[in-house]
């Protein structure tokens, strides 16, 4: 029976303070008002496991091209990007089929297992490098001195980018992650705009470097790489190197600090790593699955769709809010607790379902389990430094994780 909207919870997604904490807010939705119109982004939310998995794989009805990821509807900001770039294009993140496929294929035909297989002993060497260089310290950042620089390491080493320009590419990921809120200001996103058109020049060069000189980078395979008898323009292809580049990097960083926070939470769960290495998988699993570093993504309504008694209009936009479904508890016993037991804990939507799993889901789990490894293997110990204060959290409407994480540690002998 269709229902309608009723105004019980007052809560936003726009406010700060749900977005450092959102799992209480998930709770009262999920129980009073499973479909929710938030008051400030006129986003439809939604917070069961089962309404986000239909969600995500109903293609048809809620579409992927929501003018938030790639592609804006600020005739500003597209006119920055007119000006002084590309106009960004749905590829494959923010596209749907027919048009989605030739691009999915490119980076599957790029992106195989084995070569992801073939970076774990380069991901393992950086990894321990890191340690090195903060083994001897009292005191340490860790969002800062691990957790952005592996996965920002082993994506911008992929990509053919010099280790002295890393931290521009974390800056123009770090925006593009920023562009998908759905109230963000035409002021912003024009100052975005100019941000990732600057990366798209610095892209084009390199893609006409490659062209002229391949080599085995991951750019040059996706420029010089045939789908359907072409190759990509380089309109096509600096959004899907864009798209690799975000993929790449902000999830993995984001979960492993939020990894670190349950090792410090829960100290025996370190030595149950240590004593045993193969529970570093579910140890993974389950950090993604109850601190998913991508609380939520969007879908735009093809048509009217009704989930869970209520219809939701043609044209809205659709919050499928992983952080939420992660945390169901009609999918999984005690939802808010970590269990390396738990039978279910890789059917997490911490990466999406359907044709828009993450690309890079294979990557991040491997550079998760390597990390936690390395970290587990040599250090021990990890405690907290400053309190209430060892904290601080991303401010964001679609990432959640520690921004901060000040801490200690022991070495192991």
């Amino acid at each position: 029976m269709t229902q309608t909207l009723n105004s019980c919870p007052a809560l936003s997604f726009a406010d700060p303070d749900i977005q450092r904490c959102p799992f209480p807010a998930y709770t009262q939705l999920r129980d009073e008002q499973p479909v929710y119109k938030d008051p400030i982004s006129g986003t439809f939310i939604l917070t069961r496991y089962d309404d986000v998995r239909k969600a995500l794989l109903n293609v048809k009805a809620l579409r992927n091209g929501t003018g938030l990821t790639s592609t804006t509807d600020d005739a500003a900001a597209n006119a920055v990007f007119q000006e002084k770039g590309w106009l960004p294009l749905d590829t494959l993140v923010s596209n749907d089929p027919p048009g989605h496929r030739v691009y999915r294929t490119l980076v599957d035909k790029v992106f195989t297992t084995a070569r992801v297989g073939a970076l774990e002993p380069r991901i393992n060497e950086i990894a321990n490098g890191l340690i090195e260089k903060f083994v001897g310290q009292s005191e340490i950042n860790f969002v800062d001195v691990f957790a952005i620089k592996l996965p920002m390491t082993v994506i911008a080493e992929q990509l053919g980018v010099p280790a002295e320009h890393m931290d521009r590419f974390k800056k123009w990921s770090d925006v593009s992650v920023e562009s998908t809120s759905p109230v963000l200001s035409t002021e912003r996103r024009v100052e975005i705009a100019y941000i990732v058109a600057e990366m798209q020049r610095y892209l084009a060069e390199e893609i006409e470097n490659v062209r002229s000189n391949p080599n085995s980078t991951l750019i040059s395979n996706l420029a010089n790489t045939e789908v359907d008898g072409r190759r990509l323009d380089m309109r096509e292809l600096l959004s899907v190197i864009h798209q690799i580049l975000v993929a790449g990097n902000e999830t993995t960083t984001t979960a492993l600090a939020s990894g670190m926070r349950l090792l410090i939470e829960r100290p025996e769960l370190a030595e149950e790593i240590y004593r045993d290495k193969a529970r570093v998988v579910p140890f993974v699993e389950e950090t993604l699955r109850l601190l998913s570093p991508v609380q939520t993504l969007f879908r735009r309504a093809a048509e009217d769709v009704e989930i869970s008694g209520v219809v939701i209009p043609a044209g809205s936009l659709v919050e499928v809010r992983y952080g939420a479904a992660n945390r169901d508890p009609k999918q999984y016993d005690a939802p808010d607790e970590i269990d390396l037991d738990r039978a279910n804990a890789a059917g997490h939507l911490a990466f999406g379902a359907g044709l828009h799993l993450c690309i890079g889901n294979q990557l991040a789990r491997g550079e998760l389990r390597l990390a936690f490894l390395a970290l587990t293997s040599r250090l021990k110990g990890f405690e907290l430094t400053r309190g209430e204060n060892s904290y601080s959290w991303v401010s964001s409407y679609v990432v959640h994780g520690p921004s901060e994480l000040w801490m200690t540690f022991k070495e192991r002998s």
